[in-house]
């Protein structure tokens, strides 16, 4: 398939532009760009739309992330009401979700210094099985992975317990960093 543009804009780079992060004169090189270029506007439309998408359902908890603390932040930053829940490493934590929060996070302490892979297996509710996410984003530095919960499953859910375990992935096979178990209640 050929481009009707003869010098197509980076997806990488229409990144950045949409979310503000090029300097002022690549900035302006690419709107001028886009001003002249339908196939290159039309592709920054659709990552627009994506990322709309991927936001509303964010907001209407529908998604289970495992986020950085610096993704914490930003969210703090945008006052969001937050409710969260630090596990230790082979702990556990009471839990629930009140009316009023708009993100409920848990912040797993564990041990990741050297870790280079880290997996997270996460029972399925009620014994249906685990369900293994792989190669999750973790700061070793911080010494903790961030998870965010469906929301909208959490405020339905009645009372359960939900485990979660880390594996550091190595060339010699899994090695466990920690277990951790939710008890959830229904709010109020």
């Amino acid at each position: 398939m050929t481009s009707g543009c003869a010098a197509p804009i980076e997806l990488d780079t229409l990144l950045q532009y949409w979310l503000d992060e090029l300097e002022p004169e690549a900035s302006d090189s690419v709107d001028e760009h886009l001003l002249a270029c339908g196939e290159c506007s039309a592709k920054l439309a659709e990552l627009a739309a994506l990322g709309r998408g991927i936001r509303d359902v964010f907001h209407a908890g529908r998604i289970y992330a495992v986020v950085t603390p610096a993704f914490v932040q930003h969210l703090a930053a945008r006052s969001l009401r937050l409710r969260e829940y630090r596990v230790p490493c082979n702990g556990s934590v009471n839990c629930s979700v009140a009316p009023q929060d708009d993100v409920v996070l848990s912040r797993l302490e564990a041990p990741l210094a050297g870790v280079h892979r880290l997996d997270l297996v996460s029972t399925r509710p009620f014994g249906e099985g685990e369900d293994r996410v792989e190669d999750v984003p973790f700061d070793a530095a911080s010494g903790e992975v961030v998870l965010i919960p469906r929301l909208a499953v959490l405020r339905q859910a009645p009372a359960h317990r939900h485990r979660v375990r880390l594996i550091s992935v190595e060339a010699g096979g899994d090695r466990p960093l920690g277990d951790y178990t939710f008890v959830h209640r229904p709010y109020g």
